[in-house]
């Protein structure tokens, strides 16, 4: 079975961002699925997330703003830790089933049948954010504010089982983890990326450059000239993100 999921909890996303979602997943792909949205995630790890979250305002919505002597993006607390608990949560699922999960302010632009049936089943896919390749300086800069990652979790496809060691390391780390990091992408690219330990630098594949892009990169002319000098057509991939931006500018762009 194909299946493709999204998560919602908070405020920020109603059940009408939900069906928005369904609507574009139905009008672009030309293999059968079954889409779930899950809104059920362990209580036990909220509180870790309370615990060492330090910001004076709720999780609900990243921002750029600095709160108690804090940049925004260290806080802690890994706000969207409940994406993480999909990776224990799939096993509802058959260990033959192929799963994408999109994050629900994602715009389809292509036939999401590519992602399951064009790539590998041997490790699982997230994003790799291809453009700061071109400008090593500034993501080094970014690294050294934010701890800015690579990754992306926008959009991840896998088999069931195949997070489950993510999770299971959260789980067991759960008061260093919430305490040391801001975000879900900072957590798995120190953890799980190409400079982590243990053999854990091998556990993604990334989605080829130009399947998954970003609003961000593409509406900065000036910067996606410089990313592809060979191409300026700023094309939008299967997938575009429009992480990083406001409700209202998502609603600008949204198909």
């Amino acid at each position: 079975m194909y299946r493709v999921i999204c998560a919602k909890w908070g405020k920020l996303y109603s059940d009408n961002d939900v069906n928005a979602l369904y609507s574009k997943v139905s009008k672009n792909c030309s293999v059968d699925f079954e889409f779930e949205c899950f809104t059920d995630f362990p209580d036990e790890l909220e509180s870790y997330k309370k615990k060492h979250y330090r910001a004076s305002l709720e999780p609900d919505y990243r921002f750029d703003a600095v709160q108690n002597g804090y940049h925004r993006d260290d806080f802690g607390g890994i706000p969207h830790y409940r994406k993480i608990t999909l990776f224990n949560l799939d096993t509802k699922f058959d260990p033959s089933d192929t799963i994408l999960y999109l994050d629900l302010d994602t715009n389809i632009e292509g036939d999401l049948a590519y992602f399951f049936e064009s790539l590998s089943d041997e490790k699982p896919y997230l994003v790799w954010n291809y453009w700061w390749e071109t400008k090593p300086e500034e993501w080094l800069r970014q690294f050294h504010i934010t701890r800015c990652p690579l990754y992306n979790s926008s959009v991840m496809r896998w088999k069931p089982g195949q997070q489950k060691p993510i999770y299971d390391f959260l789980y067991e780390h759960k008061d260093r983890c919430f305490y040391t990091y801001p975000s879900m992408d900072t957590f798995m690219f120190h953890q799980f990326g190409p400079y982590s330990s243990n053999n854990r630098d091998q556990h993604y594949a990334y989605f080829p450059e130009g399947i998954v892009t970003s609003e961000r990169v593409l509406s900065n002319k000036d910067f996606w000239i410089e990313y592809n000098e060979k191409d300026t057509s700023q094309k939008r991939g299967i997938i575009h993100m429009l992480e990083g931006m406001t409700k209202e500018e998502k609603k600008n762009v949204s198909n």
